[in-house]
């Protein structure tokens, strides 16, 4: 029991002697996508027709937060894309980001309203 104590005060400590040098670990972007699709209040995708951009966008709310991912096309045949995490989209950025792709390009609306927003996550 004493060296289970001890190996625990050990990380806690190195953990914290880490954190005073900027070493903090930063949460998995997988972790948290999980995260969200299991514990999500809301979730909302438009559907992403016609963009040479996008395949997929989704939003989860947990909270009074949310998570936007963005399933970015590698090329115009890409029909899945790549998953990209994107934190802090408020209510109406979301909305400004839906009315304008439906009536622009869900390329520039997104440029405009979500790319800015990319979670701090590996």
């Amino acid at each position: 029991m004493n060296k289970i104590y001890i190996m625990f005060l050990f990380l806690i400590t190195c953990n914290v002697a880490m954190a005073q040098y900027g070493y903090e670990q930063k949460p998995s972007c997988n972790d948290l996508v999980s995260y969200a699709k299991k514990n999500y209040d809301s979730e909302d995708s438009p559907m992403i027709i016609s963009s040479t951009m996008l395949a997929k966008v989704e939003r989860y709310t947990i909270d009074d937060s949310s998570l936007v991912i963005a399933y970015i096309k590698k090329d115009e045949y890409d029909l899945y894309g790549k998953p990209y995490v994107f934190c802090g989209i408020s209510d109406e950025r979301w909305t400004a980001f839906k009315n304008s792709g439906l009536y622009d390009s869900w390329g520039k609306s997104f440029h405009k309203y979500i790319i800015d927003y990319t979670c701090d996550c590996e």
